[in-house]
């Protein structure tokens, strides 16, 4: 099957219907590239497992309370010192601007606002400027048929354990805003609107500020952010793996075709995962289309630089270069496959989880590698045959050359390992042991403002509200009960330790649930919020009698996220491991050597990960991080790590066939040693290509995976597998035998 691929890609004629073919699906799908970034949803709540219990909160306030899921934007007005008469002033224009009507009237239903799903607004100081018509909560902190004085000037008296909308030293105060809207789009342009209106968050020092914050303003400065970095990431990736393909192969010609092979890929991958969106198939989020290009251009990138390498050998073999282009696919096309099957398979394992986010990345990854590795050995050897010698130039190889010899730095590794086995085990095992203690050291959970590497409004505004007034006003956490046990529940959350404020705002349709909202004293996307949410499960449980005891809203749905990625792991790690040891099994026909490349990354992946704990928390001063890192750095550093053990080991196992095991593990890395270093070092690159982007936890996770694939490339694939592989000798391929006697060929 490899060699009709091979001769169908490398043949005389064969290979421009090839080339004509991926250009022409590549050139005419690109315009999707672009939509892809625009069809991403980044809100926490479509990504929540089915089984938590904060979903089941959201599909019971959609169903059954006629508000449906409350949007909140909070506008925080703030005057060093303390707000002025003109202050109050302009807040009370702002309100009634924003709510569309002419005069304050709380039984005004909010019906002129250009704000779209607007439900209320709520005035600091006046209360209520318009709200939902008939029964229900009219604003935060209110009660059920709570009334404002239109005409009052004095500051408000909120109901009993709300938390204040102003400040105790009346240097802030908050409007609020509330919208059901949950569209992207309708929630960008009412958070557009609102910032439109109100004072300039960057006025001059001593001027009156304000800063839309609350879940709406959140959401609204997270697809800002993603809406850029696809564009942003390119461009890094493109031009980093473009210097670095120059720097090794020097021949402009070479370092272009791979780019260029990988590029049609990845804009036909876009262009079916854009697909797959449109038609409802799957959702995806910026995370999941940032690595995409970095995993396409990446791994893609290595895929090519192995047929490239063995080209170049063969072309000094054969003096056709078709036949010397069959040859080198046919030689690497079972390690890339094998390779690109790891990967492949590592990401179809995601899909078994829980949380929808790292569920629907798995497909969309694993169809990115599936088609890379299909351009990789087609177009690529397409192209590399119709451009024959004169693509090495001005290094070209000449039929009957002698081949450069390897650096003399791979034969001398080699021959160290070799002679001193025990030496470099002890070494290398040690450091990475050693690495690995640093996850002992807990992590904390990165809140909503250190996402951020540059703090947006919304960041701004959460940081004054956590200053100046109650930190979880922001984003309350949400409390369903049925009605008899409301007034119990509601009591009994008010005697919790990290609660500001409970109240009772709203009734379901039918009249059966009560909406409590409980206002917690902590950042709700902090720490300290996170734990909290399992007490405050434990008192609405043990409280109420009824059926009905939920307890979602954003904090819950980040506690959920968390404890839906931890279980997950347990299911996805020893799936992972499995697929990728019947893998190498199946390419090697052995059991041994299998066992311990696996077990080489897997040791590899525990350093990575500890030792860039120790350098977040003690160089970076980043002690939190992203909940999905280990998972993520786990998925890929064990995939693509053991990619670099397949060509090394595939290489060794092809040169045993006419020599010895350990003097094949020395031409093995003699042979691979440069190929894989060039690969190692683009993979790492394009993934350190994610540091270059503003939210922390793609900065995390490039920085970890980068770490951990040099380490891998030059630790564990040079030193430690050649150590092992000398150890065991012939012992490497049980159950199955090499004979030795193949002829060596010239």
């Amino acid at each position: 099957m490899l060699r009709r691929v091979s001769i169908l890609s490398t043949g005389r004629r064969s290979k421009w219907g090839v080339i004509a073919a991926w250009v022409l699906i590549g050139f005419g799908l690109f315009q999707f590239q672009p939509k892809l970034q625009d069809a991403t949803t980044n809100e926490n709540e479509a990504f929540l497992p089915e089984s938590a219990e904060s979903t089941e909160v959201i599909d019971l306030i959609e169903d059954r309370f006629a508000s449906g899921r409350e949007v909140d934007a909070l506008i925080a007005y703030h005057r060093e010192g303390v707000l002025t008469a003109e202050d109050r002033a302009r807040i009370e224009r702002d309100s009634l601007i924003l709510a569309g009507v002419a005069e304050a009237d709380p039984a005004t239903p909010c019906t002129n606002s250009q704000i779209r799903g607007l439900l209320a607004v709520i005035d600091p100081y006046r209360g209520p400027v318009c709200g939902v018509d008939g029964e229900g909560q009219v604003g935060a902190g209110g009660e059920p048929g709570s009334e404002a004085s239109p005409g009052s000037r004095s500051d408000p008296a909120p109901p009993a354990d709300a938390p204040p909308s102003v400040s105790e030293d009346g240097s802030t105060a908050l409007l609020l805003v509330r919208t059901n809207s949950e569209d992207s789009e309708e929630i960008q342009d009412n958070v557009d609107y609102i910032r439109g209106q109100v004072p300039d968050s960057e006025a001059p020092e001593g001027e009156l500020r304000s800063y839309t914050t609350g879940i709406a303003g959140i959401v609204s400065d997270s697809i800002e952010v993603f809406e850029s970095i696809d564009v942003t990431l390119l461009l890094v990736t493109v031009t980093l793996v473009l210097v670095l393909l120059l720097a090794i192969y020097r021949s402009p010609v070479v370092a272009l075709v791979p780019l260029f092979v990988v590029a049609i890929a990845y804009g036909i991958a876009a262009a079916a995962v854009y697909g797959l969106v449109e038609a409802g198939v799957v959702e995806v989020n910026g995370q999941t289309t940032s690595l995409l290009i970095v995993l396409m251009f990446g791994a893609g990138t290595d895929y090519c630089l192995l047929i490239v390498s063995r080209y170049r050998e063969e072309l000094r073999r054969f003096d056709d270069k078709h036949e010397a282009m069959a040859h080198a696919t046919e030689r690497t096309a079972p390690a890339i496959l094998s390779a690109g099957g790891t990967v492949v398979a590592a990401m179809l394992v995601l899909t078994l989880a829980d949380l929808k986010s790292t569920q629907t990345m798995g497909p969309v990854l694993a169809l990115g590698v599936a088609i890379m590795l299909l351009a990789g050995l087609t177009l690529l050897p397409a192209l590399l045959a119709a451009l024959g010698r004169n693509s090495f130039w001005p290094a070209i190889p000449r039929h009957g050359s002698e081949q450069r010899a390897p650096l003399g730095i791979w034969s001398r590794i080699g021959h160290l390992v070799h002679d001193r086995p025990n030496f470099a085990l002890l070494v290398t095992i040690g450091i990475l042991v050693l690495g690995s203690l640093g996850n002992l050291k807990d992590r904390g959970i990165i809140d909503f403002g250190e996402g951020f590497r540059d703090e947006p409004e919304s960041v701004q505004g959460q940081l004054l509200i956590e200053d100046q007034l109650s930190a979880g006003q922001s984003a309350v956490t949400t409390v369903l009960v049925d009605a008899p046990d409301a007034e119990s529940v509601a009591t009994e959350l008010r005697s919790l330790e990290g609660v500001d404020g409970v109240v009772v705002s709203g009734v379901s349709d039918d009249g059966e649930l009560v909406r409590i909202d409980v206002t917690l004293a902590f950042d709700p996307f902090s720490d300290e919020a996170n734990d909290l949410v399992p007490e405050v499960r434990d008192t609405v449980a043990s409280t109420a009698s009824g059926e009905t005891a939920l307890v979602g809203g954003t904090t819950a749905e980040n506690f959920d996220v968390s404890e839906t990625l931890r279980s997950d792991a347990k299911l996805i790690v020893p799936l992972v491991l499995v697929l990728i040891f019947v893998i190498l099994s199946l390419l090697l026909r052995a059991v041994v050597a299998p066992l311990y490349l696996v077990a080489t990354v897997v040791l590899s992946y525990a350093f990575a990960l500890g030792a860039t704990t120790l350098i977040f928390t003690e160089i970076f001063n980043q002690p939190d991080s992203d909940p999905g890192l280990p998972t993520f750095a786990f998925i890929f550093l064990v995939a693509l790590g053991v990619d670099y053990n397949i060509f090394l080991i595939s290489r060794i196992r092809e040169e045993a066939a006419h020599q010895q095991t350990n003097e094949a593990v020395i031409t093995g890395l003699e042979r691979t040693g440069g190929v894989i270093t060039s690969a190692g070092v683009i993979l790492a690159g394009t993934f350190l290509a994610l540091m270059s982007l503003p939210l922390e936890a793609l900065f995390q996770i490039g920085f970890t995976i980068a770490f951990g694939l040099l380490v891998d490339t030059f630790l564990v694939r040079t030193i430690l597998v050649p150590a092992i592989a000398f150890k065991l000798g012939e012992r490497n391929w049980w159950p199955s035998r090499i004979s030795h006697d193949a002829p060596v060929r010239s």
